[in-house]
């Protein structure tokens, strides 16, 4: 199920790097909530971003180098819920992440 925009903007709030010290230098350049133009992987889940999906792109330049990801719709919609606190016991980004390491073939 696909959500409007707007809805998902609180995802947008959610840290994708958190835990990654990076350098003093890395700058987010655009982050976003777009309807997608194509077909892209999630950074996330490892999963299919679909032709017409609402999701997240953003894009960062580290170590002087310009790097961009997406977020399928299902992962934002996890991303809401972690930042609004809107779960009881674990958090749904997690097996999101654990959805994205298991297609990846990563050890859990």
């Amino acid at each position: 199920m696909t959500t409007n925009k707007q809805e998902l903007d609180d995802a947008l709030d959610f840290d994708l790097f958190e835990g990654d010290f990076g350098t003093p230098c890395d700058t987010e350049l655009s982050n976003k909530i777009v309807t997608s133009r194509g077909e892209y992987k999630c950074h996330i889940c490892a999963g299919e971003i679909l032709k017409g999906e609402n999701h997240r792109s953003t894009t960062w330049k580290f170590d002087g180098e310009l790097m961009s990801y997406r977020c399928c719709n299902e992962c934002c919609m996890a991303m809401v819920k972690s930042v609004n606190c809107e779960y009881e016991e674990e958090d749904p980004i997690e097996a999101r992440y654990a959805l994205g390491h298991q297609r990846r073939g990563w050890a859990a």
